[in-house]
């Protein structure tokens, strides 16, 4: 099964986030999301609210370590037999195309997690990783092809790496 595989850095999108968010197991309705943002000050409390519960300020990774995380990740899921044909590493988040069982993905997932913040660790101490990530199954050719596009469409913003041939097989359609 192929899927499209996120996460993020320590306390980068919060509960009441002004760029949209959404509640756990969408609990409640949140007006707006990433793409079309709620009001202004929609949910100015929540999001406040939720950054006073942090432990630590919220980790942004610095550019001249996302190469490394990401080659880090590679190595990792390579063990672990996924065959990924994309991922991008910039500030906040990691985007990975990927085919895998979905049988302990979540938790190779949190291998490579933990491998790519040892990796680091000297340059960025304590916790980089938020809890979890969300992996989305991917449900046809087109949604592959958005995915695959979206997460190539990250450079220079971030650190891209795809599998030869991928490139050439999204400019076929």
């Amino acid at each position: 099964m192929r899927y499209h595989i996120t996460w993020g850095t320590y306390g980068s999108w919060l509960p009441g986030d002004p760029r949209g968010f959404r509640t756990r197991g969408h609990r409640q309705h949140v007006e707006g999301d990433h793409r079309h943002p709620p009001l202004p000050g929609q949910y100015e409390g929540l999001h406040a609210h939720a950054r006073g519960l942090l432990k630590k300020p919220p980790v942004t990774l610095a550019n001249g370590l996302w190469e490394t995380v990401g080659r880090r990740c590679l190595e990792q899921f390579a063990k672990e037999r996924f065959d990924v044909f994309a991922i991008s590493v910039g500030g906040q988040h990691v985007h990975v195309a990927a085919a895998c069982s979905r049988e302990g993905l979540k938790e190779a997932v949190g291998r490579a997690k933990k491998i790519s913040s040892h990796a680091v660790r000297a340059t960025m101490p304590g916790r980089l990783w938020a809890s979890g990530c969300r992996p989305a199954a991917i449900r046809d050719r087109e949604h592959w092809q958005n995915v695959l596009g979206y997460i190539l469409g990250h450079a220079p913003q971030a650190w891209v790496w795809c599998k030869p041939g991928v490139r050439e097989g999204l400019a076929e359609g």
